[in-house]
């Protein structure tokens, strides 16, 4: 990577367009979340139109049946009495809220509208998707200037499409609404991750790394206005912080970069507490207690911490399997672990800490901050969701990815054969992209196996052809 020519960097342009272009293109396909779905799945569309008019609630009539519930959240009584609400939206005080990050919706609904584009929620998505796998490249490029430049090119594509895969698979295959937060966030996380690490490891400019620093921090802060969960990934810039201090040599230099830093932290934390209390009487309250969904989340505030159900949660995201079916698409949407045996080299960063040869403590660090804001992400979904949906795996399916691009550069470093370690690299990214193929036809979630099976029948003829 430290010697590339122009023909190496157009085949690294090509790889990392051809990878946007397949997830993009995919995400139309689907009629149940796209611009065809339900009425439930265009709240960052009303969303759009409620700020354009003014205010922060949406303008959906509201029955008089649920305005005169006592308690409108018993989703038991909501069904017993045939109450019609609107489905998976906030309800307070005689107003219906749209309780996902409003991020998007200033970053790219409002925008585009007074341009005169009309913006669908699956169209953001894509927007999304797209610069969360550029970001994932550039993060990954960042990591091997400073820890492994002799990286060949074809590890640094093959661990760079395969990490982005893993990051984005759920969103390619729902796009709409759900994932549109999800990929905000993703989107925010991965690029402040990358001007952090820009600022804090490898700028030797401190007029860049002021910059830099700035820039991260607004993308990181702005992740809790897009999943607030994503927005936990946030330890995770401890280790950078730490690292740049210990290499500053000077207090006063920290101080001139730290500052700027938690400028934009401060300013986004006002106005998100701003924006919920306007909504709920409360700066803390994102919308959470007050879903209209399959139970009363408004109860959920007197949750306890319970270790089982969360050791539960980890096996569920990252061990849980199915036994592999008879008939197309033969996988399931088993755990993490299990359906991207590549995550596996993420576990080579922990040995990095300590070769201080090559590596440095910053490593250690990163990587014991990397699994901890997994763990507390999984324990959060655990104490307040409902249901665990696999989609909460977007979450932190990223951060795995990062500790993924540390393992590779200590493959590299002790591998006698460097083309062996880039071929087996090679043969796990395009068994990550048959995966992710293959989990694109899977009946989970209103998919397209449910409601497009003329879809479905043509992917089985494609993989299974000597069956037609």
């Amino acid at each position: 990577m430290d010697k590339l020519v122009r023909a190496h960097k157009l085949i690294c342009v090509f790889v990392i367009y051809a990878t946007c272009f397949v997830a993009f293109s995919t995400m139309k396909i689907s009629d149940w979340w796209s611009d065809k779905g339900p009425d439930y799945q265009f709240q960052y569309e009303a969303m759009t139109e409620a700020v354009l008019d003014g205010h922060f609630y949406l303008d959906l009539e509201v029955s008089p049946e649920l305005a005169a519930m006592e308690n409108p959240y018993d989703s038991v009584k909501r069904s017993e009495e045939n109450v019609p609400f609107y489905w998976d939206h906030a309800f307070y005080n005689g107003h219906y809220y749209m309780y996902f990050g409003v991020v998007p919706v200033f970053l790219l609904f409002v925008p585009l509208k007074i341009l005169g584009i009309s913006l669908f929620s699956y169209q953001a998505t894509q927007i999304f998707v797209i610069f969360s796998i550029i970001g994932m490249f550039a993060v990954f490029y960042e990591i091997t200037k400073r820890m492994c430049p002799g990286i060949p090119l074809s590890g640094f594509l093959s661990v760079g499409v395969a990490t982005s895969w893993i990051a984005v698979w759920y969103a390619v295959k729902y796009p709409a609404l759900y994932c549109t937060a999800n990929t905000s966030g993703i989107c925010m996380a991965v690029w402040g991750f990358y001007f952090c690490y820009r600022a804090f490891v490898t700028d030797v400019s401190r007029k860049t790394t002021v910059i830099h620093a700035v820039l991260g921090a607004l993308f990181s802060a702005l992740t809790f206005g897009c999943r607030p969960t994503i927005g936990l990934y946030c330890i995770v810039l401890i280790p950078l912080l730490l690292f740049f201090y210990k290499n500053c040599g000077r207090m006063k230099e920290f101080i001139k970069v730290f500052l700027p830093f938690c400028i934009p932290f401060v300013i986004v934390a006002v106005l998100l507490m701003l924006y919920n209390y306007a909504r709920f009487d409360n700066p803390f309250e994102f919308g959470q207690s007050y879903q209209l969904t399959t139970v009363d989340q408004h109860a959920y505030s007197d949750n306890k911490f319970k270790l089982n159900e969360c050791i539960t949660g980890l096996w569920f995201h990252f061990f849980s399997y199915e036994a592999i079916s008879e008939s197309f698409p033969f996988i399931h949407h088993d755990g993490c672990f299990v359906l991207f045996p590549i995550l596996f080299i993420g576990l080579r960063s922990i040995g990095l800490a300590g070769d201080r040869k090559r590596g440095d403590s910053m490593v250690k660090g990163l990587t014991a901050t990397i699994m901890l804001a997994v763990v507390i992400i999984t324990f959060y979904h655990v104490t307040w969701a409902p249901i665990m949906f696999r989609r909460y795996s977007l979450d932190f399916n990223f951060l795995l990815g990062f500790l993924v691009m540390f393992g590779t550069c200590g493959l590299y470093w002790h591998a006698k054969d460097p083309a062996k370690v880039s071929f087996w690299l090679t043969m796990l990214a395009a068994y990550t992209f048959v995966i992710c193929f293959l989990l694109y036809f899977v009946d989970y979630d209103y998919s397209i196996a449910t409601h497009q099976p003329e879809i479905l029948e043509k992917a089985r003829d494609l993989v299974v052809f000597w069956k037609k």
